[in-house]
């Protein structure tokens, strides 16, 4: 694993690659709300591909401006994504994504359908008409702050403390932490804490940005799903935190018949995290079908 930036018009992307550094790439991995690329170690280095997984803006180590106030979409996140792939991908890759990280990169498509070779979504977000319509508006996301119980708490969190151990006290077996394994915790903190002047820690992806982007709901993913590539697996989780419905998901499968639409009744929103085993095996399948598993 080795840390890399990538330059883009107004500030730098800071991205982890996995494998041999002189392969080609063969996945691109965006992470959830609030969390960052690393978090996602556990998943990703076991394939022993070469892959790029990003701190999307305002996580991890990644130094782009974050319009807290004005973000009705995320489409800001898709137009990063599309930059990556201009300069970081020649060849077919896989594309995958974690909730908000899978949306964004759905809504990426239009700029860089033509280099994927496969998809995978692990349970991206699929909200109702009305939500999308009440996110077009800055009065309308203030509402939604107030009145969504993930984004209120999201706006709460708190934001120091007085070392890794100290975070990893704090959240180890609690809240959406809750069934996360040790190791991918620490490699979630790891990813994911910033020093301060005064010797502590501070959360590098700041509550009120995590917040604005739980909200920015004006977004059309289902615009974008006809372009996903055949070889794409879209996984939903029917547990605690549940994101799509039976409709949305059903809608998802007529716009594109030849992707396969998936749903684990007995998993929640963060089962990537939760079974990385799992998570890594369905991304397996898809770079195996994909031509991008070498050892196939």
């Amino acid at each position: 694993m080795q840390r890399v930036s990538i330059t883009l018009p107004d500030g730098d992307m800071s991205a982890l690659r996995f494998g041999d550094s002189g392969a080609p790439l063969r996945l691109v991995f965006c992470h959830a709300n609030g969390f960052n690329a690393q978090s996602y170690r556990a998943i990703i280095e076991p394939l022993g591909i070469a892959a790029l997984a990003l701190d999307l803006r305002g996580h991890g180590r990644t130094a782009l401006p974050t319009p807290v106030s004005d973000l009705p979409n995320w489409q800001i996140f898709a137009a990063d994504i599309a930059r990556v792939f201009d300069q970081c991908v020649d060849g077919p890759v896989v594309l995958a994504g974690h909730s908000y990280g899978a949306v964004s990169a759905i809504l990426a498509l239009p700029q860089i359908a033509h280099h994927l070779s496969g998809y995978v979504g692990f349970d991206p977000v699929l909200v109702p008409w009305l939500f999308r319509t009440i996110a077009a508006t800055r009065r309308g996301r203030a509402y939604m702050k107030r009145r969504i119980p993930i984004a209120r708490k999201a706006g709460q969190r708190r934001t120091e403390f007085d070392s890794l151990e100290a975070a990893f006290k704090r959240y180890q077996g609690r809240g959406a932490f809750k069934g996360v394994p040790d190791p991918v915790l620490r490699n979630y903190l790891e990813g994911g804490l910033s020093p301060t002047d005064e010797g502590r820690v501070r959360l590098a992806c700041d509550p009120a940005w995590e917040q604005a982007i739980f909200v920015a709901q004006s977004h059309d993913l289902f615009e974008q799903v006809p372009r996903l590539p055949d070889n794409s697996r879209l996984i939903f989780a029917g547990a605690r935190g549940r994101v799509s419905t039976r409709s949305q998901r059903g809608t998802l499968q007529r716009l594109q018949p030849r992707i396969s639409v998936e749903f684990e009744p007995e998993r929640a929103h963060l089962f990537p995290l939760h079974d990385p085993d799992f998570a890594g095996r369905v991304l397996q399948s898809v770079l195996k079908r994909a031509g991008q598993d070498p050892r196939s």
